[in-house]
């Protein structure tokens, strides 16, 4: 009799421990599911960005170009040995190029001499 007393206080224990288990399992897998996709959702943001600065990047650049390639007909009306113009990114400034004495040469646009 005095075992049929203490079976059902641990069963209860028992139950309660391996509920209590299973609940915890559960709540670390939805914690990790909720890490992976902010994860997911910062590198898709950082991507997002970084697409953002390529495009406007390669804006620029074409605007840039497009406002040196503006300047080639008044550089070629000025100086008559002007064979292209474009824009470098690196120096930040348009590159004239140029026939010297039979040599193809180029050089920045506020280097060129107004003579």
């Amino acid at each position: 009799m005095s075992n049929n007393k203490i079976i059902l206080p641990i069963s209860i224990l028992l139950g309660c421990i391996i509920l209590g288990g299973f609940y915890y399992a559960g709540e670390l897998n939805k914690q990790d599911s909720i890490e992976r996709q902010q994860k997911i959702e910062l590198q898709a943001k950082t991507d997002a960005d970084s697409l953002k600065m390529k495009k406007d990047k390669a804006d620029e650049d074409f605007n840039n170009n497009l406002k040196c390639q503006n300047l080639l007909s008044e550089l070629q009306r000025r100086w008559n040995n002007v064979e292209g113009i474009y824009y470098n990114d690196i120096r930040n400034t348009c590159m004239v190029k140029y026939l010297d004495k039979g040599k193809h040469e180029e050089g920045a646009l506020e280097d060129m001499q107004n003579n």
